[in-house]
């Protein structure tokens, strides 16, 4: 199939007629606050979701799709349109993080199936697997479509790391199943990766709940980043761990650049301009470690052992050795899932209130961490 199937100009905009010519044509469009990876318009009773960029280096891509009402007849003029019926009342979910905005607005029971079962942290989604109620339809190059076509989804909701994904996408309408692309992973914001949560409200026709979600979380995240803007001094924060011998670290404009910010530190790569990871160093590790204070995220491990079996060389690090340690996967399966990456994605404000309890000890009234933990 070729690009243009899917490339489609930001510049094009779309007109359908309706089932009478002369009835005036109305069109609305419903602006996001942070998120730029999706928009919402709706014209005579039609939504449109519009996907943007949905995977790493994508550029002037878009996505239509179309939603409508199951009750309703399909308009002549979408023929050969990306249609969903709504509401959406099964759906099978290819990241954990999907399951989030589903629990979130009470759809969770709408999950008939996931890739990668063994990620999830969702209580109620691992017993339905281990039930049988939820089937685990494969991984990447794995996928099992003919389980897939067995749950009769009125929706897959799927996203790429690059490119390949639109064979995937093809695959899907050969066989005749509506598939969705999700594109949160790469919003640089914590609330702009909430706000898809008005994306995935849609297909349930459960815009004016999504709204209101949404809303509750970006009221207590602003909250939280107003009081974290008086605390001092701000504590440099070190980020990471080498993974096959490459420190990946985000970049200045990343999600967990601006968490680190709104929670009152000071992130050792924020002069960085890019909102994607990038390659460090041993050597520059080891620079940035020498004046930290916290260090964060240090992939999978549960204690300063660990660190050290990974490379005896982290005992050199100053942080390693005065400073604190902390990880995030106080919430993780056996198989490496992460709830950071799962309810983290829906709740930015908890991920932001922990950050500062590490931050700023008193700040906020004492509590129980949410997704960190201490390693010692």
């Amino acid at each position: 199939m070729t690009l243009r199937f899917w490339i489609i100009s930001f510049a094009a905009v779309f007109f359908w007629s309706c089932s009478s010519p002369d009835r005036p044509r109305q069109h609305s469009r419903s602006a996001n606050h942070y998120a730029l990876g999706f928009e919402i318009s709706e014209q005579n009773g039609i939504r449109r979701l519009t996907v943007k960029n949905p995977w790493e280096q994508a550029r002037n891509v878009a996505i239509n799709y179309y939603l409508v009402d199951k009750n309703q007849p399909v308009p002549d003029s979408l023929a050969g349109k990306k249609i969903i019926r709504t509401p959406v009342e099964r759906i099978v979910c290819l990241s954990t993080s999907h399951l989030a905005f589903l629990e979130a607005l009470g759809e969770d029971q709408a999950v008939t199936g996931i890739s990668g079962a063994g990620y999830i942290s969702s209580p109620f989604i691992r017993q339905a697997v281990d039930e049988g109620r939820v089937a685990d339809v494969g991984y990447g190059q794995n996928l099992n479509y003919e389980e897939i076509i067995r749950q009769a989804p009125d929706a897959v909701m799927v996203y790429g790391v690059d490119s390949e994904i639109t064979g995937f996408l093809r695959k899907f309408e050969d066989l005749g199943i509506p598939a969705i692309m999700n594109a949160e992973y790469l919003e640089e914001t914590p609330l702009g990766k909430a706000e898809w949560i008005r994306f995935v409200g849609a297909l349930f026709n459960k815009e004016t709940l999504a709204d209101s979600l949404f809303r509750e979380t970006e009221s207590r995240y602003q909250q939280l980043t107003e009081l974290a803007r008086q605390a001092s001094p701000r504590p440099a924060v070190l980020v990471g761990l080498p993974y096959r011998d490459s420190w990946w670290v985000p970049g200045g404009r990343s999600y967990l650049a601006h968490l680190i910010e709104d929670a009152g530190g000071n992130y050792s790569g924020r002069d960085n301009p890019s909102h994607e990871s990038y390659v460090i160093s041993f050597e520059e590790a080891l620079t940035r470690a020498a004046t930290a204070d916290i260090w964060l995220n240090v992939g999978m491990v549960s204690s300063k052992a660990e660190i050290l079996a990974a490379d005896a060389r982290f005992a050199n690090f100053p942080v390693f050795r005065n400073g604190r340690i902390f990880n995030n996967n106080q919430v993780s399966t056996e198989m490496g899932g992460n709830d950071f990456w799962e309810s983290g994605t829906v709740h930015p404000d908890r991920i932001l209130s922990d950050l500062i309890q590490l931050f700023h000890p008193g700040l906020l009234p004492p509590a129980e961490l949410f997704y960190y933990k201490e390693i010692k």
